[in-house]
């Protein structure tokens, strides 16, 4: 829990920052720009983790695969990049203490 501290004192400071945007500078019209990317929501979290022996993830990944690595009480694991771009978020366990992973 102590790890998370940090990352909510961010999220709460950039939540009460301005929201708006400064459109008085702009080269193209502001009724053409347009809201993009998935809904609120829309891209789901992985809940339950399902993960691979080494042997296993060695016949799934390629050599130049990134993975955002952790490692806590003896536990190590890793979360392909590859899979966190269709997710962003992993809510996980590690050596019993929780731990989310973002991308």
């Amino acid at each position: 829990m102590r790890n998370l501290i940090p990352i909510l004192a961010v999220l709460v400071l950039a939540s009460s920052a301005q929201a708006s945007w400064d459109l008085s500078k702009h080269s193209i019209p502001v009724d053409e720009i347009l809201a993009g990317g998935p809904p609120k929501d829309g891209i789901p979290a992985l809940l339950d983790p399902r993960f691979l022996s080494g042997e296993e993830a060695a016949n799934l990944l390629e050599p130049g695969d990134r993975v955002i690595g952790y490692s806590s009480a003896g536990v190590a694991k890793a979360y392909p990049v590859r899979i966190l771009n269709y997710h962003e978020l992993v809510n996980d366990e590690v050596g019993g203490s929780p731990i989310l992973v973002s991308w």
